[in-house]
């Protein structure tokens, strides 16, 4: 099935991209805001994914060897990726006072958390758990804005739209509308990243300007 693997490579290398363009951007927010824990939470859900990605391109591109990485790789992302970028959505949208080691206990939970439902078998009720209600968050926290930041709360509401179609998306079987589904589900992260990255990197401009 050489269509298969190529168009799983070529949505890995898109996605990927995208990731690491909301790394790039978030590294230049460091010197706009003195609060600088959620900005790395963000930075660290972009690069999750972004490293799990280019890892699907090694692997549906070139050699099955990269199999096991790029799974752990992608279980990590999954498990901290969408919490990050809601917890960081909350501490700028809402002000927020999280210390230091507030984040990583967030961090050590979520890890130990999915480690105890994998090993009891709600491993992916664990995930899709997290994803819907950082997704919820991450609404909430958009449109909480919307008064004061209207362009960075309709960049935030695209990327969860797109994040929440690329969890609908992952459900179905086979192909849809003519796409595979995971080549489907890349895209849709993939327009998601660059809109949550964009818009985020806009609010910190506008409002957490030091």
């Amino acid at each position: 099935m050489p269509y298969t693997w190529t168009s799983l490579a070529i949505s890995d290398t898109i996605l990927a991209f995208s990731s690491f363009f909301g790394v790039f951007l978030m590294s230049q927010s460091y010197r706009l805001t003195s609060n600088r824990m959620p900005v790395t939470g963000m930075l660290l859900s972009f690069l999750l994914v972004g490293i799990g990605a280019a890892l699907g391109t090694l692997r549906y591109g070139f050699s099955p060897a990269w199999e096991q990485p790029y799974q752990m790789m992608m279980a990590a992302a999954k498990t901290l990726a969408p919490p990050l970028m809601a917890a960081a959505m909350a501490v700028f949208c809402w002000k927020l006072q999280w210390s230091r080691p507030a984040w990583w206990r967030l961090l050590i939970g979520l890890m130990a958390g999915y480690e105890l439902s994998r090993q009891t078998g709600y491993g992916e009720l664990f995930l899709d758990i997290t994803a819907f209600s950082s997704l919820f968050i991450t609404t909430a926290a958009a449109l909480s804005m919307t008064k004061q930041e209207r362009i960075f709360s309709l960049f935030m509401i695209v990327a969860v739209i797109a994040y929440a179609l690329a969890a609908l998306v992952i459900g179905t079987e086979g192909s849809l509308a003519g796409y595979l589904r995971l080549d489907l589900y890349r895209y849709l992260l993939a327009l998601g990243n660059l809109f949550a990255a964009s818009g985020i990197f806009i609010m910190l401009k506008q409002i957490f300007k030091t």
